[in-house]
């Protein structure tokens, strides 16, 4: 996979709050108001319990696109998730009134 990067890597060490935990998953909000990410519980290391409001630190490198054309699996993949959503919504909304 290494060999698709153009570009000689770019990382450096973020920092971020964990905001949310379950069972199954972390979500960390990066300082510097530069998004949040999810992860799997088993993504994170730490040595103990995990709770909301602990600091984290993390090594990441700036995505790089690998083709011009989107991968048509993903992009159907996505439209048919955004399909059943709005499908989900309208059931809703129909059921409310």
């Amino acid at each position: 996979m290494i060999e698709k990067l153009k570009y000689a890597s770019t990382e450096r060490v973020f920092e971020g709050v964990i905001v949310d935990h379950n069972d199954a998953s972390v979500t960390i909000d990066i300082k510097g108001r530069l998004g949040q990410f999810k992860i799997p519980m088993r993504m994170l290391i730490s040595e103990y319990p995990v709770k909301i409001g602990q600091e984290v630190a993390f090594l990441l490198s700036y995505p790089e696109v690998l083709n011009e054309e989107p991968d048509e699996h993903y992009v159907n993949a996505i439209l048919n998730t955004k399909k059943l959503e709005q499908e989900v919504q309208n059931r809703k909304h129909n059921e409310e009134k």
